[in-house]
């Protein structure tokens, strides 16, 4: 019977001396690692934590971030990693809609614990950073120097839910998701293979432990693999580059805000990058002036892989390997790749019925892969999953090669007067004005169209571009209907924790000034 953290102890066991972490210039051996998810699994039992207990963790991403979930995994209880910059609202949602009963988490973060009668059925808050206990509150520093150890992780079964994520929140209230071991075995347990990952693979890991991009392509190809991972407290392009030189790291996962951040970066082609082998990225649309850079300051013979993926579905779903061509164009950028294998999709209309190759549709997903549901919510889980296929949101098609692309979200579809506009077809174009870093095109309320687009842009540094130029380039590319009424002009674009950008953010009339400089 299978626990979550089987790998971590089996890699202990085949190569306890290997190099598992480098952190802040401190290195931990496997053999280290696994003594410490023992002993503070130990401590965690003895407060109270056990098989099913449905456990919250909320820390910066550091080595107790891996010990504690790995501890957590190894007593068979739930886990729920929380968004470090949560205020007093959204963790007081996601305390009562995960029905939490123990929650982990850094000193920092305390000021923004909800009052007891607002957090359901919590029953035990433990800190790091907190000497000795206060009320509530209890010390996480002495979980794992109680002289009390496990001696291996629990047994369960596969049914068991080994995670309960967080829905990135950028679709509305943030939703349980329910990854049960079978879930998460089907994905995770494969995806270092699709990769290209191995014992030898040395991991830059700049992303948020709290979502599945960095449990999954961070943690989890570390603890599968047997390879090295080198976490950073946050991203930032200098350390990234400094980490890559000094480790020779061998695979970068990342959003594309932060390649690009990468690669713009003054010494990016001063510097010896040459160890990087592997690039995967995605969670938000890959310019094709980005993965040009890419290859020009990483190397031609970099492997770049874009997928899409999402919570629901244990993470990737499909892969595309980026082609460079002899002639120097990039073959399918835009392409998320082929459905990965036990999965399937399909690509339905409105109506249920599938498309054709080419034709646009909802991209529904089926397999072991899939969650068991939103947790407490069945209204939901049947919308989302509908004779048994997940129904993703997202607008895309497949080519006759069946390489997939992605065209929007669907409700981030703009009506214009009858005229449906996706986001990304004038974000596509505005894309390849030189100077542009980032753009989103979002839908404003209009009296007599109903909607129309508006352009939310953010400039290179030095770059002067104005609205009017931009949308006369819009016109010049664009059907009438989908050129933008506006465009605001932003220092920088909302996020999400996985570098999504968030429409939703655009709508505020604050969003609208420009920065100091920069004609609007």
């Amino acid at each position: 019977m299978p626990n979550l953290a089987d790998h971590l102890f089996r890699q202990a066991r085949e190569r306890p001396d290997k190099i598992a972490l480098i952190y802040e210039g401190e290195t931990w051996t496997f053999a280290r690692l696994a003594d410490a998810v023992r002993r503070v699994a130990a401590g965690l039992a003895a407060a109270g934590v056990g098989s099913g207990t449905r456990v919250g963790l909320m820390t910066t991403a550091r080595p107790d971030f891996i010990i504690t979930q790995q501890a957590i995994f190894a007593l068979g209880a739930t886990l729920t990693p929380l968004n470090i910059f949560y205020k007093r609202a959204d963790l007081a949602h996601v305390i009562t809609s995960c029905d939490l009963e123990v929650l982990i988490m850094d000193r920092d973060f305390v000021e923004n614990l909800p009052d007891a009668a607002d957090c359901g059925e919590l029953r035990g808050v433990l800190v790091f950073g907190l000497p000795t206990g206060a009320g509530r509150l209890a010390s996480a520093d002495g979980l794992g120097q109680t002289g009390a150890a496990i001696e291996r992780p629990v047994d369960l079964p596969e049914t068991a839910i080994g995670m309960m994520l967080n829905t990135s929140a950028t679709t509305g209230k943030a939703k349980g998701v329910m990854l049960s071991l079978a879930n998460l075995r089907a994905n995770y347990d494969r995806t270092p293979e699709w990769l290209g990952l191995n014992s030898e693979s040395v991991i830059l890991c700049a992303l948020p432990l709290y979502n599945t991009f960095g449990l999954n392509q961070g943690i989890n190809a570390l603890m599968v693999t047997g390879g090295t991972m080198v976490l950073l407290p946050r991203f930032d392009a200098d350390r990234c580059l400094d980490a890559i030189t000094a480790h020779g790291c061998t695979f970068l996962p990342m959003v594309p805000t932060m390649l690009q951040r990468i690669v713009d970066h003054p010494e990016a082609e001063t510097r010896n990058l040459s160890s990087v082998s592997r690039i995967l990225t995605g969670a938000a649309p890959v310019p094709a002036a980005l993965l040009e850079r890419i290859y020009r300051v990483m190397g031609r013979d970099t492997d770049v892989m874009t997928a899409y993926g999402l919570t629901e579905a244990s993470a990737i779903v499909t892969l595309e390997h980026i082609t460079l061509r002899s002639d120097g164009r990039i073959e399918r950028p835009k392409s998320i790749g082929q459905v990965l294998p036990g999965m399937e999709v399909r690509i339905l209309t409105d109506d249920g019925r599938p498309t054709a190759a080419g034709e646009v549709g909802e991209i529904c997903i089926r397999g072991p892969n899939i969650m068991q549901g939103y947790y407490r919510q069945p209204e939901e889980t049947a919308l989302a999953i509908r004779d048994g296929w997940l129904h993703s949101g997202d607008l895309g098609y497949f080519d006759a090669d069946g390489h997939g692309y992605i065209v929007d979200r669907k409700k981030d579809v703009i009506i214009r007067g009858g005229q449906n506009i996706y986001p990304a077809d004038i974000e596509d174009v505005l894309y390849h004005v030189p100077g542009i870093r980032e753009v989103a095109v979002a839908g404003q309320p209009d009296d007599k169209l109903g909607e129309v687009p508006v352009a939310y842009v953010a400039l290179q540094p030095g770059c002067h571009l104005t609205a009017e130029a931009l949308i006369d380039r819009c016109k010049q590319e664009l059907a009438y209907y989908k050129v933008p009424a506006a465009v605001h002009f932003l220092a920088e674009l909302p996020k999400g924790p996985t570098g999504k950008i968030l429409r939703r953010g655009l709508k505020s009339p604050a969003t609208n000034a420009s920065p100091p400089g920069v004609t609007p």
